[in-house]
């Protein structure tokens, strides 16, 4: 016997429905927002945001800052716990592989980004996997930028939780 799923949305006074097949291409959203730590006070005032979705294999993460020093750049990037007030709590930075073959900037996510004149900054990256539950728990941002052969980007400053994969 053959079933079929009906998924009904409502709005605007408009009944519609779609066949569960039509969200076959499952996505999953993770949001984060805070910082939920600061480990440097002269950051106390910084505002983030973290949206992350995966949908056909793919991950998808967007970082928002406002409060930055204007036309500073800092690393940014997924690390695998959550925050915590000692800045080593949340962990190294995730990792989709340790095969060394694979550059470093292809296992990690890396946010950094650039304060405009207004003190907001943001960036987005695209990798062609998922980030497995239980294996990441929030982005943290870093003093510097980072550095594209060992991935160190200076003193953790703020970081914010993230469930990703959850």
């Amino acid at each position: 016997m053959l079933r079929r799923t009906t998924i009904a949305l409502a709005g605007a006074g408009t009944l519609v429905l779609l066949p569960a097949g039509a969200l076959a291409a499952r996505v999953l959203v993770d949001h984060g927002h805070g910082p939920t730590v600061v480990h440097n006070t002269t950051y106390a005032d910084i505002e983030t945001q973290v949206h992350s979705w995966t949908r056909d294999g793919s991950t998808h993460v967007r970082l928002m800052v406002d409060g930055l020093p204007p036309g500073q750049t800092f690393g940014a990037h997924v690390h695998t716990r959550s925050c915590g007030t000692d800045p080593l709590a949340s962990g190294g930075h995730y990792q989709h592989s340790t095969d060394a073959s694979i550059p470093l900037s292809e296992r990690e996510i890396w946010l950094d980004v650039t304060a405009g004149d207004d003190g907001h900054a943001s960036a987005r990256r695209t990798v062609d996997w998922v980030i497995a539950a239980g294996t990441a728990g929030s982005v943290v941002i870093h003093a510097s930028p980072t550095n594209p052969t060992t991935g160190a980007a200076g003193a953790r400053l703020a970081c914010t939780d993230v469930a990703f994969g959850q």
